[in-house]
């Protein structure tokens, strides 16, 4: 689990959140907002990370990605935002059994 905290708060703060991301993401047009896309997942596999709690939000964010991994083929700062949704997915996962 410290493996897993490290690496998203690390993967996590490269993010600059400039959107080139966001048009070639499948889900973000049928999500309610722009959490359902790849900067939002980042941002909440932050929150994750940090606060060691996921809200229903978080929940909804990274659990909708298809980690097709659109979004990482245009990230000018090269996050591996499919291991970032996996870390999040699998740490909270692991919140859900302590």
């Amino acid at each position: 689990m410290k493996e897993t905290l490290e690496f998203l708060k690390v993967e996590t703060s490269k993010c600059i959140y400039c959107g080139f991301c966001e048009p070639v993401c499948p889900t973000l047009p049928f999500g309610r907002h722009r959490g359902y896309g790849p900067r939002g997942r980042v941002f909440s596999a932050r929150l994750v990370a940090l606060d060691g709690k996921a809200t229903e939000g978080d929940l909804e964010s990274l659990y909708s990605c298809l980690l097709c991994g659109a979004c990482m083929e245009v990230c000018p700062a090269r996050i591996d935002i499919v291991s970032v949704v996996r870390e999040a997915r699998a740490l909270i996962t692991g919140m859900n059994r302590l």
